[in-house]
């Protein structure tokens, strides 16, 4: 009795719940069928710089990379690469990376890797993006109601000798 019970219960269940999210996704409202869409809200940034030193000469073959820092529950602080390059000739460094809404705040991880090739030996620095100073270049393309489009940051860093 119990078992015949459960099944019945659950086959109730199962026809209300998708009775209830098909209709959620296909109520029309004054302005038409509401799409039912699935995703993240996002954005795009291309972040790029020129990396100085202490006399704002640029410095070639510094490594900079792209992080996402956050603290773990445990309080350690955990990080994940999305991207690194190295500096050119005139010290300019780029990259494109794209934000999900609820992603921790992207570092820039910076790091002589070269010791005194590149003209000296440059303590290693971490820098918060400034996304406040961000300048939308690109509108999301037409139809992508989760992308809020396409920003530039330019993200300037001076190193001090070790």
């Amino acid at each position: 009795m119990k078992v015949r019970f459960n099944r019945w219960y659950n086959a109730v269940l199962t026809a209300l719940l998708g009775l209830l999210g098909f209709e959620s996704c296909d109520s029309p409202d004054e302005y038409g069928p509401i799409p039912c869409e699935y995703g993240t809200p996002c954005a795009d940034y291309q972040i790029s710089g020129i990396v100085t030193d202490e006399s704002n000469s640029p410095i070639k073959d510094i490594k900079v990379s792209a992080k996402f820092v956050y603290q773990a529950i445990d309080g350690r602080v955990e990080t994940y690469g999305v991207d690194s390059t190295q500096t050119d000739g005139l010290g300019k460094y780029a990259f494109e990376s794209r934000r999900f809404y609820g992603d921790p705040d992207l570092k820039l991880i910076v790091e002589d890797i070269d010791g005194e090739g590149n003209g000296g030996d440059f303590k290693s620095d971490t820098i918060d993006i400034d996304y406040d100073n961000a300048k939308k270049v690109k509108e999301p393309a037409k139809g992508d109601s989760w992308s809020t489009g396409t920003y530039a940051i330019n993200q300037d860093i001076r190193l001090k000798k070790k």
